[in-house]
């Protein structure tokens, strides 16, 4: 996939000959949309600088965007192959720095979409899977989607794990009274060295975060909000509510969509992403953040709370490229025992710098520059929403923010908060009865359509050995022809079960794309035999787990958390 978008300023379409209007992105930004002759299909969009200043186009396959967020936000959303070819080009009348501001967010979403698919490589399965084993809880607890503006005009503080969150921490206590104060999980062990009890706290990692928790008493967060795929464990945690999300954006959208349910919160990949969505979920105005360096400092975290004792060392004698965390012999939580008893936190890391909170350049990793940059692209959409200060007071300056003091942003909070009774409110008609019935149901067709194309694959793979066996050239097309009538049966199966492709997205992008290059009949059939193997090896994965879930929601079952 190119690294870098092309750029250009044509009066029609100039196209790579090779283009692939299903595969290749098409980003045109464009004061009015006067689309004939210009390609079509479902990676190309419109960006619209004005709003306002366009009506839709005619083509249902060309998207219209109107604000950086959004063409950043539909970019992380892609799925299926990687693109060959990603172009921006411009219409007559587009000023350059509007072309370029569009260039770069393209170029910033799809470094962040490659992250965020390694990421989903490495544990897609593993959230899938725990996802399944999880359904009887999300049967059992609300989502936030009853929550939507609950907490309306009300300031709200997202708390992050940054080095500067030692600045501000002792000043969340009082403010509690008057605004909502929102908490990964990671921030915990420093807030309740402050004596701060956060009213939310967002778990979105699917990994085994127990540590961020381990000896502190959550009885009075108001909520935990747990991601549905997160581990099982992870829901035993005793606040006083729990409520669960889609945390993994359209990767989660199976869970809630036989609901009926909106829960997805936009991310970046980070849980503080995740905080600022939930926030403007709630209605919170103004959304104030603390602790979010996106940079690190001689330390990555804040020094009194979790991981704090880290500190960053040159990857190298010497190097300032490269930098990695250490900590002390006999240090707590994971990480690489070096001969000298100390133990290495992390792998090395590229550094890199980026504008600070007060002025001059930070160090920032590029990870927290792939969220750096979703900040930058989301944020000034929200303005019409919600104030967003960055009262960090230090680290990483994130475009489209206002950076002012806590002290200031502050000031003027005088309105008395109670949160519990806010939610209650929001949360009065839940029907977990109906929700289980609704999730059991739905079970039952996951299973079914998985088994179908099981079944059509085993009859694929039988249609195609007799086609490879055909003596003589009628003989053989006649069974290449039902096989192309039985494969074609398959495809429209596959469409109606979203599992197969979520647990080997990745294996099928590749067999589809084996297929594309084909250039004889064997290799077609090779492609063919590849993507048999991908439905078979996720029915030998998931029919199990959708039996157990379905026979816990059933009436009589468990009801229980399974083990993934």
């Amino acid at each position: 996939m190119s690294q870098t978008p092309r750029t250009s300023a044509p009066r029609g379409p100039q196209l790579p000959a090779d283009w692939d209007a299903e595969r290749d992105v098409l980003v045109w930004v464009a004061a009015e949309a006067q689309l004939d002759g210009w390609a079509r299909g479902p990676r190309t969009w419109v960006y619209v600088p004005e709003p306002g200043g366009v009506s839709a186009p005619s083509s249902a396959t060309t998207n219209v965007l109107r604000s950086p967020g959004e063409l950043f936000q539909a970019l992380l959303n892609l799925v299926g192959p990687r693109p060959a070819h990603v172009l921006v080009q411009r219409s007559d009348g587009i000023a350059r720095d509007v072309h370029e501001l569009v260039a770069a967010t393209v170029r910033n979403a799809l470094r962040a979409l490659a992250m965020q698919r390694r990421t989903l490589e490495e544990s897609g399965v593993t959230w899938l899977l725990q996802g399944l084993a999880n359904l009887p809880l999300v049967a059992q607890l609300s989502s936030i989607a009853p929550l939507a503006r609950s907490c309306a005009g009300f300031p709200c503080v997202l708390v992050s794990p940054g080095p500067s969150l030692t600045r501000n921490v002792e000043r969340l206590g009082a403010l509690a009274r008057h605004a909502l104060i929102l908490s990964g999980t990671h921030a915990l062990h420093a807030l309740h060295a402050a004596g701060v009890t956060p009213h939310l706290v967002l778990c979105a990692d699917p990994g085994d975060l127990a540590r961020h928790w381990e000896g502190l008493d959550l009885s009075s967060v108001e909520a935990f909000v747990v991601g549905a795929t997160c581990r099982p464990e992870t829901f035993a945690v005793p606040a006083r509510r729990r409520l669960v999300f889609a945390s993994n954006g359209p990767s989660d959208e199976w869970l809630f969509g036989p609901l009926g349910e909106q829960t997805g919160l936009a991310t970046g990949g980070s849980v503080s992403c995740s905080l600022l969505s939930l926030a403007v979920h709630l209605g919170c105005d103004p959304i104030v953040f603390v602790g979010q360096d996106l940079s690190f400092t001689d330390r990555f975290y804040a020094a009194s709370g979790l991981d704090g004792d880290a500190r960053v060392e040159a990857a190298e004698p010497g190097s300032t490229s490269e930098f990695v965390l250490m900590k002390d012999a006999g240090a707590q939580g994971p990480g690489t025992t070096l001969a000298d008893g100390r133990v290495r936190f992390t792998i090395p890391q590229r550094v890199l710098e980026v504008p600070g909170w007060n002025g001059g350049s930070v160090r920032t990793t590029a990870q927290l520059k792939c969220f750096l940059d979703w900040f930058a692209a989301v944020v000034p959409g929200l303005r019409s929403r919600a104030r967003i200060l960055n009262c960090t007071e230090g680290g990483a300056r994130i475009d489209g923010m206002e950076h002012v003091r806590l002290a200031e942003a502050s000031a003027a909070w005088r309105r008395p908060l109670e949160v519990g009774p806010l939610l209650d409110r929001s949360l009065a008609g839940f029907d977990p009865r109906e929700r289980r019935r609704i999730l059991c149901a739905s079970t039952t067709d996951m299973l079914q359509a998985l088994e179908t194309c099981l079944r059509l694959t085993r009859s694929c793979r039988a249609q195609l050995a007799r086609a490879a066996g055909a003596q003589g050239d009628a003989a053989r097309g006649a069974e290449l022809e039902k096989l192309g009538r039985a494969e074609k049966e398959l495809s429209r199966a596959l469409r109606g079960a979203p599992l197969v492709s979520l647990v080997a997205q990745a294996d099928i992008a590749r067999a589809t794309e084996q297929a594309r290059r084909a250039r004889s009949l064997d290799e077609n059939l090779a492609a063919a035999r590849t993507l048999y193997a991908v439905v078979e090896r996720a029915g030998a994965l998931l029919c199990d787990p959708l039996r157990a879930a379905r026979a816990a929601l059933a009436p009589g079952g468990s009801g229980r958390a399974l083990r993934p």
